[in-house]
């Protein structure tokens, strides 16, 4: 607890738990209503593209004998237009494997019987009305070509390049499979009695039914996935092709989700068509692209002061590992933070730790920032805030591309498996300052965007992760094309990059720190501006990405000329060390969000400097709640919906998100809490008499924020389907007091209305509050914020947290929450207020736990 003038961050209470009344559910959609009343046309429409497909498919196999070509035994490749307001299990009556699911009611299905026995069977029966349980086959609207498929299941880079695929010419691409089969979601792990206990309770036939049926279904996603595996590599083996393993070599090394795989592959052009058009578990495939990293141009080599005096981080302090280029271990400014036995190099063919890279280097750049956040000290005394661990993933021989012998999510799983699990000095954070040259896919999680959210919930890692760079002759392109800044944030082409995409990462962008204009030129962005090169959301389905900012540098250009020329004065780059001959060296040459990332994970490891046994969501929580949106971003961006979309919650503080002041306070759950579908826990925020009383009317800003991590599954579409459970947070109305709050998320439900509501920024949905195009549940980091007047308040302001069913009801979603309040024109001191009262809340606590131990006694 904190101490009068200590100003830390207190506890927040829980005080009930529940099961929570949900509103869900949609209305039927017309054509299926329409295909019931015609059931002659429309059975008759599913009977003939059944037929054809079935000839076609026999056809293929015959002349696939004849070419003694693999045999295909994963079935029938199909792309279906369905109910969209239908859960897709439906299909498994009708013969269908659910390979992928996508938006708008599209799914990618498989069947492995190419007589459509079960479908056809179905659809007589339909036509028939022989019951009512025969109505299926209404909720398939169309069959589509194989071309539409393909739309669905590539990648940009891929659809780009498809139709001059060259079939002697080899392709280097990341397949993802799925192995689902007919497992849509596992039965919920029975309830149970409190009169029971767990020893009783796991011999009762109840849970043994349950028990076998659930290690049942993962016991047939291990043997389709073992099938599937050794069927891909004797497809690719026909054709001559390579496996890409980053780790391991000689290995066919595949990557493995609960519900999927997926791998990279260099195979020839007949390969690749062969692969796509026939073997049906497929539901991603992308030709892999380039590495877009931060870009060094003119030298500007500043020498420092050497008798500067540098101290070594505490020996409990925080470690962070930098997966990047390398490090120059031996930089008199980076050396004593350096683990140097711990280094390791994922890079095939070389051992060497260093960074290598032309121009001062990457990973030295990366690590400086860490440790050097806000400028390199020219004199006096610094201790170094943590220590670095050195994981070389990047070949020193190009800026801009991982060597083809490394699959990136292998090298994430890698690292984490190394420095995470370390018996001495567990790492937590993670920075991860490299991405994708071109904007994210937002059909599929990426496997490399899913394995940063599998290691971060199994974990409990914090991936902080750079948006990625909007490459220099794209910003070069948009203005040939007449599209200037800021316009050409909102393009398409510079969407975040992938991995930043992740769920779980605490993807960053950049912002300008100031303005720059001489005679001939001129800073793209100005103060507190997104950067010109910063890569913008929203992210895949309609996250709220880039999460936060940092400082990062701007590009500058001519102010006459139609030639656009783009260059990096040192008044528009951050201050940074750099590889350097001996003596040490910084220089202002360095532009990226590759170096505004790194600035967050020094935040990151303060925050776990008073935190150290708390989950990493905490960390995660606290940065996003220190964050604000810059005052003066100007009118280039005046809807919140724009600002979100280019900075997300804003520029963290690090004394925001370490401790409070006599106007702010903030609570926070320091352990890690756990929820599944149907759970809900309320939390109470106490409120002191002198903010809520009559006439009272104090502005008062509150913050809330939600960190949550669950376990993905690659091959569904929406954070509902993507994760096992999936959680929201809810707050009291106006006025609102304790009971009426619990009722209203226990007993009534809370269907979403304005009536009472605060006028919160992002709001609950997307037509709701300021910030039309967001909804804040559409992230598992879900912070919003609104201004009112105090005595709008009660005594206790609560927040309910609430999980919803995912996939998975067994495996429950992990989070942290933070609320702060804060007098926003400092008129009244809030914390002492609020801190006697927690203090208070805590006594009772502790008085009632007595009392109840004495009379079990």
């Amino acid at each position: 607890m904190a101490k009068p003038g200590d100003f830390s961050h207190l506890p927040l209470s829980m005080i009930l738990y529940g099961k929570p009344k949900l509103w869900g559910g949609g209305a039927k959609d017309p054509r299926t209503l329409e295909n019931k009343k015609n059931r002659v046309k429309h059975g008759g429409y599913i009977k003939r593209k059944a037929a054809q497909l079935s000839k076609f498919w026999k056809e293929q196999q015959e002349e696939r004998v004849k070419e003694q070509l693999p045999e295909i035994r994963t079935g029938i490749p199909i792309l279906l237009e369905i109910d969209p307001n239908n859960d897709v299990s439906f299909l498994k009556g009708l013969g269908f494997e659910v390979v992928s699911e996508l938006e708008n009611g599209y799914v990618i299905v498989s069947n492995g019987d190419m007589n459509f026995a079960t479908l056809n069977m179905k659809t007589d029966e339909f036509i028939n009305e022989v019951s009512d349980r025969c109505n299926t086959p209404a909720r398939i609207y169309a069959f589509h070509k194989d071309e539409a498929r393909f739309e669905k299941m590539f990648g940009k880079n891929l659809l780009g390049i498809w139709n001059t695929v060259n079939e002697n010419e080899n392709y280097e691409v990341d397949v993802s499979i799925s192995c689902s089969g007919h497992i849509f979601e596992l039965k919920k792990k029975p309830i149970k009695p409190d009169d029971v206990s767990e020893e009783e309770f796991e011999k009762s036939r109840k849970f043994q039914s349950w028990r076998q049926k659930y290690f049942e279904a993962y016991d047939l996603w291990d043997e389709l996935k073992s099938n599937r595996e050794q069927q891909f590599g004797e497809f690719i083996a026909h054709y001559k092709g390579e496996f890409i393993s980053s780790y391991i070599d000689g290995e066919s090394t595949f990557l493995e989700f609960c519900d999927s795989f997926s791998v990279r592959v260099n195979i020839s052009g007949k390969c690749l068509r062969d692969l796509v058009y026939n073997f049906s578990p497929i539901f991603a495939i992308e030709y892999v692209g380039d590495l877009c990293i931060g870009q060094s141009t003119e030298t500007v080599i500043e020498e420092l002061n050497p008798d500067i005096i540098i101290i070594p981080p505490d020996e409990d302090a925080p470690i962070v590992v930098v997966i990047d280029s390398g490090i120059q271990e031996g930089h008199k400014y980076i050396e004593q933070a350096v683990l140097s036995d711990d280094s390791k190099c994922y890079v095939r063919g070389t051992t060497l730790v260093s960074d290598g890279v032309s121009n001062g280097g990457h990973g030295t750049r990366v690590a400086g920032a860490i440790l050097y956040p806000f400028e390199i000290p020219k004199k006096g005394t610094y201790q170094l805030p943590c220590f670095i661990r050195n994981a070389r993933v990047l070949d020193e021989n190009n800026e801009y591309a991982v060597q083809s012998s490394i699959f990136p999510p292998l090298f994430i799983k890698a690292i984490v498996n190394e420095f995470a699990k370390k018996a001495d000095k567990k790492t937590k954070i993670f920075n991860h300052s490299i991405a994708e040259r071109y904007s994210c896919e937002i059909k599929h999680m990426s496997p490399w965007a899913a394995e940063i959210d599998v290691q971060s919930y199994e974990n409990d890692v914090l991936f902080i992760q750079a948006a990625g760079n909007i490459y220099m002759d794209t910003i070069k392109d948009f203005y040939n094309e007449k599209i200037p800044y800021p316009k050409y944030l909102f393009e398409e082409r510079s969407r975040i990059a992938n991995p930043a995409q992740s769920m779980q990462a605490l993807t960053v962008g950049s912002i300008t720190y100031s303005s720059y204009e001489t005679e001939d030129t001129v800073s793209i962005s100005g103060e507190n501006e997104p950067s010109a090169f910063s890569r913008s959301g929203s992210g895949i389905w309609n996250s709220i990405k880039p999460d936060v900012v940092e400082y990062g540098g701007t590009w500058a250009k001519n102010k006459e000329g139609d030639d656009v020329r783009l260059t990096t004065p040192p008044e528009v780059c951050p201050d940074l060390i750099r590889v350097s001959p001996e003596g040490a060296a910084s220089s202002r040459d360095a532009i990226g969000t590759s170096f505004s990332t790194p600035k967050v994970a020094y935040i990151a490891a303060e925050i776990q400097k008073i935190f150290p046994n708390s989950p990493a969501l905490l960390y995660r929580a606290l940065i996003t709640q220190s964050a604000q949106w810059p005052v003066n971003i100007n009118e280039n961006f005046v809807n919140a919906q724009d600002i979100i979309r280019h900075i997300g919650y804003g520029l963290p503080d690090v004394t925001r998100a370490t401790k409070n002041d006599e106007y702010r306070v903030t609570l926070v759950t320091e352990e890690c809490l756990y929820l599944t579908e149907e759970q809900s826990h309320i939390f109470k925020v106490p409120i002191p008499e002198e903010l809520y009383s009559v006439g009272e009317d104090f502005d008062i800003r509150i913050e809330i924020t939600l960190s949550y991590a669950a376990m993905p599954r690659s091959t569904r579409r929406t954070i509902g389907r993507y994760l096992s459970t999936w959680l929201d947070w809810r707050s009291s109305k106006i006025g609102e007091d304790i009971d009426s709050f619990a009722k209203r998320i226990l007993v009534t439900g809370s269907a979403v209305d304005d009536d009472g509501s605060f006028d919160w920024v992002i709001g609950e949905q997307s037509n709701y509050g300021q910030a039309k195009d967001f909804s804040r549940s559409h992230s598992t980091l879900q912070k919003d914020w609104t201004i009112i007047k105090s005595n709008q308040l009660r005594d206790g302001f609560c927040v309910a947290v609430r999980g919803h069913k995912g996939w998975n009801a067994n495996v429950p979603a992990k989070y942290s929450l933070v609320v702060s309040l804060e007098a926003v024109n400092q008129d009244i001191k809030i914390y002492e207020l609020v801190r006697n009262l927690v203090e208070v809340e805590i006594d009772n606590v502790e008085q009632e736990i007595e009392v109840e131990e004495r009379i079990q006694e």
